[in-house]
């Protein structure tokens, strides 16, 4: 039995919130929903709120051109919204500034931050602003959901089928050639939350979770979430961005990693029960969109892959905690992945 405790970051949220009193308005548990869900008195609607942070990436030069860390500094929360079906209302921002920082620069930054909103048809409704000595931008972002029509993480059942809104990859694929590429064409990375899938995810769909932290991360929290399995499609590759995949192929990288990274795409990963398919996806196809098939979900709780010319369970545990190890880095990050697939091929 796979457990949520298994995974370092869902034991970290467990000993973080073990002590405080959760209120009686909140409608989801811990780790269920990607955003948190309040019942409003007297009100058709429910209350969506979330926050995230931009720190890490850009201690790491992950993110290092300003107008992109205002767009991800928007869009990591859109998206949470988005993975429970909910309307945005707007943001409030944070910013921690350092005094060397150029006024060029913030005005890229905030520019940045402004076109995510035009994009996502939100605002910044305030926000806060202070000094220090590295850059950290937080948004909290609040929507509503029509009562009793969220998504949630919990809900899926063998035999659903599991669908993406976009091909994926292109998170990790950005990740590698930032951090690790000495190519000077830089992979574009400006992704936008699904908040279009919202309507129809809420009337088909058994659970939702945004892929911020990659495919694998989020088909693993799933699994544990529900006590079922994941089997990919045996063509799986057809569900990679094809520019990602070229580029994880000229630097001799197994493709399967662009799914195991932990930087993600932020699109949506949801399952559909079987009986709801056809409807889904001819509703899909008259608002023009378009679900990409990865899989169907399984008694057996594993998370099965068809590699290296035969079906392999991949250690998903072993593979979300290599980012809690003490001695991080991205570069031995990627080699215990690389240690991983050598693995598999054995």
């Amino acid at each position: 039995m796979h457990q949520l405790k298994d995974i370092i970051e869902n034991k970290i949220i467990n000993d973080l919130t073990k002590s405080f009193h959760r209120s009686p308005k909140q409608l989801n548990k811990v780790h269920e929903t990607d955003a948190e869900i309040i019942k409003l008195d007297n009100s058709p609607y429910d209350l969506a709120i979330t926050i995230d942070t931009i720190s890490e990436e850009i201690k790491t030069g992950l993110y290092s051109d300003p107008y992109q860390i205002g767009w991800m500094s928007v869009m990591v929360n859109m998206s949470d919204l988005a993975a429970v079906s909910a309307a945005p209302i707007g943001l409030v921002i944070s910013q921690i500034l350092p005094n060397e920082l150029s006024e060029e620069y913030l005005d890229k930054i905030q520019s940045g931050i402004n076109d995510a909103c035009n994009k996502c048809g939100t605002f910044v409704l305030g926000g806060d602003t202070n000094f220090g000595d590295e850059l950290i931008i937080s948004g909290c972002a609040i929507g509503t959901i029509e009562k009793g029509k969220y998504l949630k993480r919990v809900g899926c059942k063998a035999g659903d089928k599991i669908y993406t809104s976009g091909t994926v990859g292109t998170g990790n694929a950005y990740a590698f050639q930032k951090l690790f590429s000495k190519n000077d064409s830089q992979f574009v990375y400006h992704p936008a939350a699904k908040l279009e899938w919202g309507n129809i995810l809420k009337k088909y769909s058994s659970s939702c979770i945004d892929t911020s932290d990659g495919i694998l991360s989020s088909l693993d929290q799933l699994m544990r979430l529900n006590n079922v399995g994941f089997k990919f499609r045996n063509d799986w590759d057809k569900v990679i961005d094809r520019s990602s995949e070229q580029l994880f192929g000229n630097n001799h990288l197994p493709i399967w990693l662009l799914l195991a990274g932990e930087h993600g795409e932020f699109e949506l990963l949801f399952t559909i029960p079987a009986e709801k398919k056809l409807g889904f996806l001819k509703e899909a196809c008259h608002l023009y969109l378009k679900p990409i098939y990865l899989g169907e979900a399984t008694e057996d709780q594993k998370i099965s892959l068809n590699l290296y010319n035969q079906e392999q369970s991949l250690d998903t545990e072993k593979i979300r905690n290599l980012t809690f190890e003490k001695d991080f880095s991205p570069f031995k990050y990627l080699q215990k992945l690389l240690e991983i697939d050598q693995e598999l091929k054995n």
